[in-house]
């Protein structure tokens, strides 16, 4: 593993590219510019993937190149991440909500199907149940089923505001090379295709999101009650009492299921990418 690390480090990768025929753009809305990319094939089925919190729409990059020609593919920079615009000062919990309902209304994206990571999942689950009639079908990749910290238990000491921007802007210095071996070095099952994708994410990321939560955000045992669309639950793997809290919060979906990707941490798609996609083929097949 050294002599892998060291190689990285005196032989960077190159930079990871999209493919020549994605395009990317912004749109205007809820008061930001959005940035997005776009893998287009008119008149397939539309799919609006977010990524998660420190990442940006390139992170799909290799997922994304998984379903070239089956879907017309929107790859959305959330604000504060890769080229969208940074976050505002007093912005409201739901602020990633709207900008999603913004860029599908500035698109004009009818019936998309969405699918989000971490902190994206939070957002299309929310979105899901505030607009409950405007997703096909809504990809949930491990969102947060459960509290983060056992009820009545005191919550660990944050970081000052200063510490978590100084941590933020200590990462935009880093070199690619540095990420990806630091990325191989932590997360051995991504290879270093997905690494590399990743690496240019944490450049871009605007430490103000640094200062951001998830407080505020209602609880998935709220919002899976209200989304009336089919719903996947792709769900890091687990055993005992943790899978069966998980399967007993998912149970809440009017139209869903929940699937724990054997072998996967919180980067499902990453880490057992064969498993992810053949979950997500066979869900979305099953829809009229």
């Amino acid at each position: 593993m050294w002599i892998a690390l060291l190689l990285l480090l005196l032989f960077p990768p190159l930079a990871a590219a999209q493919p020549d025929s994605w395009k990317d753009g912004y749109v205007f809305g809820n008061g930001i510019r959005i940035h997005y990319w776009h893998a287009s094939q008119p008149g397939k089925p539309v799919l609006v993937l977010l990524h998660g919190s420190s990442d940006d729409g390139l992170c799909w990059t290799n997922f994304a190149r998984e379903l070239a020609g089956g879907y017309d593919i929107y790859m959305t920079d959330a604000r504060g991440h890769g080229l969208s615009d940074p976050p505002r000062t007093g912005d409201p919990a739901d602020a990633q909500v709207e900008d999603l309902a913004a860029f599908l209304k500035e698109m004009r994206l009818v019936k998309p199907i969405l699918m989000g990571h971490s902190m994206g999942s939070s957002s299309v689950a929310w979105f899901s149940a505030k607009y409950p009639d405007i997703p096909r079908a809504v990809i949930l990749e491990d969102p947060g089923l459960l509290p983060r910290r056992p009820s009545g238990t005191a919550p660990a000491e944050r970081p000052s505001e200063e510490e978590l921007i100084r941590r933020a802007v200590e990462r935009n210095n880093r070199s690619l090379a540095e990420l990806v071996a630091q990325c191989m070095k932590d997360s051995p099952k991504w290879g270093e295709s997905e690494c590399a994708v990743w690496a240019p994410s944490k450049r871009r990321h605007h430490p103000l999101t640094a200062l951001l939560s998830m407080q505020g955000r209602p609880a998935m045992r709220e919002l899976l009650p209200r989304i009336t669309a089919p719903t996947l639950i792709l769900k890091a793997d687990a055993e005992g009492e943790v899978r069966k809290q998980n399967e007993e919060v998912a149970s809440l979906l009017p139209k869903g299921k929940i699937v724990h990707i054997t072998g996967a941490g919180h980067n499902v798609r990453r880490e057992n990418k064969a498993m992810a996609l053949g979950e997500f083929r066979s869900f979305l097949s099953s829809l009229p």
